[in-house]
């Protein structure tokens, strides 16, 4: 088996509350926070500012953490264990008024989505958009465990 990998990512409002920055692909066939792999020696919060300047050219001030997400997935005799440490954080929103172009790989996009609009596909980690919708104020930790073998096997 593989070993954890672990991630940082941020959760970022827009400052009227009606929408949050997400990464996805160009046709939008999901969505997740920016951010990214952490590295030796780096904090989360150190990582998900070197990504997002990295990416999108775009500094970021990183809050506290938010939540704890760990995936256990085991799909086609593969297993993963990811562990994602998201942060609170902000922008100058100025910086990014509808999308910006990922700088390395042209069909991945940072833009604003309503909350109505992320109900509509998937949103990573799994589990995320209740917690935002309940509006935690305490860090939580999301557990999210899945064998795709066997739910292919039932069906």
């Amino acid at each position: 088996m593989s070993r954890p990998q672990l991630r940082a990512e941020v959760i970022i409002m827009r400052q009227d509350g009606l929408a949050i920055l997400v990464q996805c692909d160009k046709t939008e066939s999901f969505y997740r926070f920016p951010g990214g792999g952490v590295e030796f020696g780096e904090t989360a919060s150190e990582a998900i500012q070197r990504e997002l300047i990295e990416e999108f050219d775009l500094q970021s001030d990183i809050g506290s953490i938010a939540c704890l997400n760990e995936s256990i997935v085991e799909f086609d005799g593969n297993k993963r264990h990811d562990c994602t440490i998201i942060h609170w954080g902000s922008i100058n929103e100025a910086h990014i008024q509808e999308t910006l172009i990922h700088k390395e790989r042209e069909e991945i996009i940072l833009t604003w989505r309503t909350f109505e609009q992320l109900k509509l596909k998937p949103l990573y980690p799994e589990g995320i958009l209740s917690f935002l919708n309940e509006k935690v104020n305490s860090v939580s930790h999301l557990v999210i465990r899945k064998n795709y073998d066997e739910s292919r096997s039932n069906s």
